[in-house]
């Protein structure tokens, strides 16, 4: 395998996440990074990015969010989180919720091809940004059962809406393909996450947990055999935390880990570097790579 730019530089590995006090709503918030590239002029680098046929473009948006392409296929997003909707909608909270990484792409300059949610968390399946986004009738948005009615609810057309149990798979065109895993609920406000796991032409096959919650059984149940695994590792509102995430690694075997949902809310901040000693504890001989942000990562097998 090749990864591309060479993760863990000093300047990843000297962002700080645990910045901000959530429970200090007079101060302001310092960003983890500034915005270095305007919405607008980032989405379009990246859609004339140009993948190699034997490669998966990766593009991090922070919390769970990621753009992926395999070669000419499909552009297809993960989870994007693009408005700061969380804090506005959780303000009664005694902590903010408020998020501390730039809005990468503004909802209106999205130009995907397929726009896929997990399950129907604000921070994956926003409202404001569903409700924002260009919807030309050529984007597919898929999603497991909670997720189809925020899709209806914010403008979607019934026609561009598909469902997706978790062991079904989808044609996403350009020989690639879609299938939901399984996901533990972390809370009772929707027991319908899924995970998602893309194969591209190239056979190249990125797995991204989604939200789930911890059980002794679960890495039995996750794909095995896959390229990349993308994974949350913040521990807060019953999502994996660092050695749990390690097991789950060390079980299903990737190639290369990405750690996921540690960096964007005040309030639910997760350690890399933790999990990275967590996965040498816990065994596992998956390659670590840290994503940057505002640039490509490119992935192939050797």
């Amino acid at each position: 395998m090749a990864l591309f730019p060479k993760s863990g530089s000093v300047r990843e590995a000297a962002l700080v996440f645990d910045n901000n006090d959530p429970y200090d709503r007079s101060a302001p918030i310092r960003m983890v990074v500034p915005a270095l590239i305007k919405s607008r002029e980032y989405m379009q680098s990246i859609r004339n990015f140009v993948v190699p046929e034997d490669s998966v473009g990766v593009w991090y948006l922070g919390q769970n969010g990621f753009i992926l392409r395999g070669g000419a296929g499909p552009l297809i997003a993960i989870d994007p989180y693009l408005s700061n909707s969380c804090a506005i909608t959780f303000a009664h909270l005694p902590f903010r919720l408020d998020r501390q990484l730039p809005v990468f792409i503004a909802p209106e300059d999205l130009e995907i091809d397929v726009f896929v949610t997990t399950h129907s968390h604000q921070d994956h399946a926003d409202p404001e940004t569903i409700r924002r986004v260009g919807k030309t009738g050529t984007t597919q948005f898929v999603g497991p059962f909670d997720s189809m009615r925020i899709y209806r609810d914010n403008g979607v057309p019934e026609s561009c809406c598909r469902l997706i149990h978790p062991g079904e798979s989808i044609d996403l065109g350009g020989s690639t393909t879609l299938t939901a895993t399984f996901a533990l609920p972390t809370d009772d406000t929707d027991l319908n996450h899924t995970g998602t796991l893309l194969e591209f032409a190239n056979g190249v096959r990125f797995y991204n947990t989604g939200d789930t919650a911890y059980a002794e059984r679960l890495g039995a149940l996750l794909p095995k055999n896959v390229d990349v695994c993308a994974i949350c590792i913040n521990g807060g509102f019953h999502n994996l935390a660092p050695m749990q995430a390690a097991q789950i690694v060390k079980a299903i075997s990737p190639r290369v880990v990405v750690p996921c949902h540690y960096d964007m809310m005040v309030n639910n901040t997760g350690s890399p570097d933790a999990f990275r000693v967590s996965l040498e504890l816990a065994g596992s001989e998956a390659a670590f790579n840290l994503m940057p942000y505002y640039k490509p990562w490119l992935y192939r097998r050797n």
